[in-house]
């Protein structure tokens, strides 16, 4: 059970038009809000943690063979948990890869003794020149 069970009392519904579960889609409606389209292409990050390496590697592993593109992140800077972070690249947030994505993230949690931990989703450029926002330095 995932720390949204476990605040929730096991009781999350999907919602529509995505079918994603409500706290997911009320995250996505605040990015919109925020000014990103959901549908335009960005990067996202999603992210599972795990107590113990050898839980963490085997579900490092089960991703590889999936070909899901991430990392396993070792425990350091004060941080006791093994995490792994799950990248999408270039991919809009709807209409399905948010939710095939937590779906997946929850799923090998669980099978792993895990906890999913949520996602972000990164602004795009052309977001960021609306507001105004300038980059520190140029790639």
């Amino acid at each position: 059970m995932g720390l949204l069970d476990k605040l929730t009392g096991g009781k999350r519904k999907r919602v529509e038009p995505h079918d994603l579960w409500a706290a997911d889609a009320e995250q996505l409606s605040a990015f919109i809000e925020r000014g990103g389209a959901a549908d335009a292409p960005r990067d996202s990050e999603f992210s599972i943690s795990f107590a113990k390496e050898d839980p963490a590697r085997a579900a490092a592993k089960a991703l590889g063979e999936a070909r899901v593109r991430g990392e396993l992140v070792a425990p350091s800077h004060g941080v006791d948990e093994w995490s792994i972070l799950i990248y999408g690249r270039g991919e809009p947030l709807v209409p399905d890869f948010l939710r095939e994505t937590v779906d997946l993230a929850e799923r090998i949690a669980a099978e792993h003794g895990g906890e999913y931990e949520g996602w972000i989703a990164m602004f795009t450029p052309e977001e960021k020149e609306e507001w105004g926002v300038e980059p520190l330095f140029e790639d």
